[in-house]
């Protein structure tokens, strides 16, 4: 059945005000688990089972599908429409509550979901800082949001593109037309995979660095000494040390030059 005809089967009409805006082609869904290149020893965690269009297609190729709804309402239809399949488990809770430690023991973990755009940020946040070590996560964004967390420079790069990247690497999979949705939402999507790249969490306390970065970015139309002088003494010389004209604006200093002035700042605090 199509999506359409899932929704009209259980007289379920989605809500704004969850972000529901569901895919409704197959293909698509059908692309999204080729590019993901799912194997049989795969556990996969898909956040938003909605009415399972996207839940079906990777339990075709995992060894398991753990799936999580905040929707009680489609109970009855991903009851039905997954009956029988012994390698889906489905769970009627908020993920964002979820204890994810107790997925510790998996051994290939992968990430799969199309996100609402409303807790983008919050489900990455959750999963970069609370998830066990995984292979990889790919999920679906509204395509401006997902321009945000690859930039790495100018109008577009924030201390969202910063947190994202000191945690992973992101690629773009493939743009998704808003027209395989419903309803129809007034932007296209984009699908990005994020690699998991521990370096850098090793060199920063992560929670301490992005309150480092939020003041970098306090005000984006101030330069970086701007920014920083009434919080660090002798700013300038930090910046100089790491080679940052202080006269830099925020969005044009790469990632990697922010975790060395992040480091040599800390340094200097401790030895005072």
């Amino acid at each position: 059945m199509k999506t359409s005809e899932w929704l009209k089967k259980y007289d379920i009409r989605l809500k704004k005000g969850l972000g529901q805006n569901f895919l409704s082609n197959s293909n698509v869904a059908h692309e999204i688990v080729k590019k993901s290149e799912i194997d049989e020893n795969d556990v996969i965690i898909e956040i938003g089972t909605g009415n399972g269009i996207l839940t079906e297609e990777i339990s075709k190729n995992a060894k398991k599908v753990i799936t999580f709804e905040i929707d009680e309402r489609f109970k009855p239809l991903v009851e039905e429409r997954f009956e029988g399949s012994k390698n889906v488990e489905i769970h009627f809770e908020d993920f964002l509550n979820t204890d994810l430690s107790k997925f510790k023991g998996i051994s290939k973990l992968k990430y799969i979901a199309n996100i609402p755009y409303y807790i983008s940020s919050k489900i990455l946040e959750k999963i970069f800082i609370e998830s066990p070590k995984f292979e990889y996560a790919i999920f679906m964004f509204q395509k401006e949001f997902g321009q945000r967390l690859m930039a790495k420079s100018k109008k577009s790069y924030s201390p969202l593109s910063i947190f994202v990247q000191t945690y992973c690497t992101v690629e773009k999979i493939m743009d998704v037309s808003k027209n395989n949705f419903i309803p129809i939402p007034k932007v296209d999507s984009v699908i990005l995979k994020f690699n998991p790249v521990y370096k850098y969490v090793k060199e920063v306390d992560p929670k301490d660095f992005m309150k480092f970065v939020h003041m970098c970015f306090s005000k984006r139309r101030k330069t970086i000494k701007n920014n920083l002088k009434e919080i660090i003494p002798d700013t300038e010389k930090y910046l100089m040390e790491v080679q940052i004209d202080p006269s830099c604006r925020p969005e044009d200093i790469p990632l990697e030059t922010y975790i060395e002035l992040y480091k040599i700042i800390a340094k200097g605090n401790k030895s005072e």
